[in-house]
């Protein structure tokens, strides 16, 4: 499969037209190539972004209708050079408008209609569907719904797939025929057909949810759930005053308020950015041809504002918001041949300073987020001294040690999290004399209310050796593993506000508690299913992603660690194994991954390597931004050798949990095992970090700078977490995107900044950056004897 190199077409020559009434409207095009022509007629797109890879599909057929149309799938890494992946057929089908979504075991799924043509008069048409694992191998389309339907889009929604079909085939019947004599409005009289609002489980088998009342032969409609909730329709009219409708509904979507434009629409499409507001794209018709466009939009309104580099046969875009940029796949003719293009808008308001999108083709829309230097992704250059540092955390005090009868030298597998006013510990209970165990395995738990001293409530639920004096929560399948977390979904049930994944027979099986203490089984059987799950194996829901996140071990070779998602605990993705890119093969245990609460779009994780020589393990810190790849450390964060007895087999072992403790200002507390398989009792130490102190960009004394990426931020002022030596410095200078200092904003502007903060305003003789947010800048750090750990404009 060739890979095909995005030609950018000339934006001098093309230009762009803005059509907003309002700067508040305003949008600018940054880039638009063409990605492919290869097909006779290429045309019909969507676009994804799926496990960091774009996905674009489409139609290739001879011309607009008729034929045999075949659905082409292309992949990118990186948006700029694309492969074809796939070609999706049915013999003696036109497959056409295909659309993309992701299901909620994390596959692609593909709706498309099938007609059958007889030269170009249409003889019947089915919607088809298929799936794929992995976007290169796709089942084959297999027909949903019945004869004459036509599901133009598919949406999922709390593990269930929506979309609207229509039968154009279908005609008045006599109620529908009736209804419309009455005096109901409008927005409820039946049209020529109606438009049906569907849902299912897998996608695959669908029901009836409502008819929608929009008169003037509807078709084509994308459906999108809003963040409150409620469910939002575009609809495409052909009759009537042929004007587009947009509709509103709360669940159960049953009764909906509708409003008409002022333009028709073709090829409908609409996404709500991370701010709220919309964005939609379709064809707009004018005098002299149609135009693909960019519009804003609301529940009520569309109004185009911005024309795509467009003509002719024209529209049917895929939308995909990424990284402040709106990225648009579309196709068109205006340079003859009908082609698939791709183009990237800048939506930023630049009368607020840029409250929705970055500007500048290649700027990182960093917002008013918190971002450290645990990777590189904001820095371009490190020059003199100037390098990424990892830091470890220093030993403090036991706070916990094993010696009940139901606990022991094997206590392991530690989860503490802070839940209100008090600190929860949820941890194994065991020991083994001579390497065999010397009890049944029981899960525990403690609370603290300083995270240092802990004690053990009696909890009467469980008995052990003839008593329920005890604080055990948990001896069901999986006490060996129990793993909780309070769920952080705010559609969590109040009956499962805590859950868990703990490793029983033939899986992860998933467990529920309305209080943490009192805990029963969600499924009866395993949810995951795939792995070696003798460790921690650990969920929690990620409020970035806006699903459940697993990550358990399995082997591959050596012991490694894969993740997989959801979107009700229940019902998880095939799981992925991670990636480490630089770094060695080596057993990975455990794993302590979590969002970083400060930073919750940046995962960081504890692993814990395994060195089968010594049977023994030491804690390394990863981080990642996507839940995949994982940029590793080599060296141990917590050496085999201090404090006193490390050094015993499987010692080391870090806890899953990362707190702040009270009247620890500026400190991150996490907890590691001791004295494991040893003579004594187990023992839990604490170890302290500081705030965002896991890697900094340090420069000694001779001096060294750190130029960052050109950025988009909002805000007025630039916040540091930074320590200087006493003599040490750091100085910062703000440049425009060509590497100018920005007057007001230079090296000699800028107050030097020295001793140590977790959170220090930057100043300069030019004042608030107010004026300069939402245009692209570069920091440059100037370090002399100094660390900086993270930045903020705020």
């Amino acid at each position: 499969m060739a890979k095909i190199p995005a030609c950018s077409l000339s934006l001098m020559l093309l230009g762009w037209l803005f059509l907003g009434t309002n700067a508040a409207g305003a949008a600018k095009l940054l880039d638009v190539v063409k990605i492919w022509d290869q097909g006779p007629h290429n045309a019909f797109t969507d676009l994804v972004r799926w496990r960091g890879k774009w996905y674009c599909v489409f139609r290739e057929a001879d011309g607009h209708v008729g034929g045999d149309g075949k659905l082409r799938v292309l992949e990118s890494a990186d948006g700029k050079a694309w492969e074809s992946a796939a070609l999706v057929a049915e013999s003696g089908i036109d497959l056409r408008d295909p659309h993309l979504s992701i299901t909620p075991d994390d596959r692609l799924m593909m709706v498309a209609g099938g007609s059958v043509y007889k030269g170009k008069t249409l003889l019947g048409r089915q919607p088809r569907v298929a799936f794929s694992k992995d976007g290169r191998t796709w089942t084959p389309p297999q027909r949903v719904l019945t004869e004459g339907e036509w599901l133009w889009r598919v949406t999922w929604h709390d593990g269930r797939a929506y979309g609207v079909s229509y039968n154009a085939g279908e005609r008045q019947s006599k109620d529908a025929k009736e209804a419309a004599k009455s005096d109901k409005p409008l927005s409820t009289a039946p049209a020529d057909w109606k438009l049906k609002l569907v849902t299912s489980k897998d996608g695959v088998a669908w029901e009836l949810l409502t008819h929608l009342g929009v008169p003037g032969h509807p078709n084509e409609t994308t459906l999108r759930f809003l963040a409150n909730g409620d469910l939002m329709a575009m609809v495409r009219r052909e009759g009537g005053s042929t004007f587009g409708w947009i509709g509103t509904a709360k669940a159960p979507y049953k009764e909906w308020n509708w409003h008409e434009t002022k333009y028709r629409f073709g090829g409908p499409n609409f996404i709500q950015l991370p701010d709220g507001s919309l964005v939609a794209s379709s064809r707009r018709y004018l005098p002299k041809g149609a135009k693909t466009v960019v519009a804003r939009m609301t529940a009520a309104s569309y109004e185009p504002i911005l024309e795509l580099p467009s003509g002719g046969d024209t529209s049917y875009a895929g939308l995909v918001w990424h990284e402040g940029v709106l990225w648009v796949s579309y196709y068109s003719s205006h340079e003859k041949k009908s082609s698939i293009y791709l183009a990237k808008v800048d939506l930023a308001d630049k009368s607020s300073g840029g409250s929705a999108a970055g500007q500048g083709k290649d700027a990182l829309y960093i917002g008013d987020r918190l971002e450290l230097f645990v990777d590189d992704f904001l820095i371009d250059k490190l020059t003199g001294t100037a390098a990424r540092r990892l830091h470890k955390p220093t030993p403090r005090e036991v706070v916990f040690t094993f010696d009940r009868p139901w606990e022991g030298n094997t206590c392991a597998y530690f989860t503490i999290f802070c839940d209100g006013d008090v600190f929860r510990m949820y941890y194994r209970g065991a020991q083994h004399d001579a390497m065999k165990p010397a009890h049944a395995e029981v899960a525990c738990y403690a609370e603290s209310k300083d995270g240092i001293h802990w004690t053990r409530p009696t909890l009467g639920l469980h008995d052990f050796k003839g008593s329920k004096d005890n604080n055990i929560v948990w001896t069901g399948p999986g006490s060996h593993n129990f793993t909780p977390f309070k769920d952080a979904n705010p559609k969590a049930t109040a009956d499962a506000r805590y859950k868990a994944l703990a490793g029983g027979k033939g899986g992860l099986l998933a467990l529920k508690s309305v209080d943490g203490i009192h805990w029963s089984l969600l499924s009866p059987k395993p949810v995951i299913t795939k792995g070696n799950f003798d460790s921690q194996n650990l969920a929690f829901w990620d409020s970035v992603l806006g699903k459940y996140r697993d990550f358990h071990r399995t082997t591959k070779g050596v012991r490694d660690i894969t993740t997989c998602v959801s979107d009700d605990f229940v019902n998880w993705s095939e799981p992925v194994f991670l990636q480490y890119p630089g770094a060695p093969t080596e057993h990975l245990y455990t794993n302590a991954i979590r969002p970083y609460d400060r930073a919750p779009h940046i995962l960081l994780g504890f692993p814990a390597r395994f060195k089968p020589a010594t049977q023994q393990v030491e804690p390394q810190f990863m981080s990642s931004r996507d839940g995949l790849t994982f940029l590793r450390w080599p060296e141990p964060i917590i050496p085999i050798t201090a404090p006193k007895d490390r050094d015993g087999n499987r010692s080391n072992y870090m806890a899953w949990g990362m707190v702040e403790l009270p009247g620890k200002n500026g400190e991150l507390s996490v907890y590691a095992t001791e004295a494991y398989y040893g003579a004594q009792p187990g023992r839990l130490r604490r170890f302290s970090y500081r705030v965002d102190g896991f890697v900094s960009v340090h420069a000694s004394s001779e001096g060294g700078e750190l130029l960052s990426k050109p950025l988009i931020f909002k805000g007025d002022k630039l916040i540091l977490n930074f320590a200087t030596a006493p003599k040490g410095s750091v100085a910062v200078e703000l440049e425009d995107s060509a590497g100018k200092a920005i007057p007001g904003f230079s090296l000699k502007d800028c107050q030097i900044l020295r001793g140590d903060a977790v959170t220090q305003s930057v100043t300069w003789k030019g004042g608030s950056l107010a004026k300069i947010a939402g245009t692209p800048v570069r920091v440059r750090f100037v370090l002399r004897d100094a660390d900086v750990y993270s930045v903020r404009f705020e």
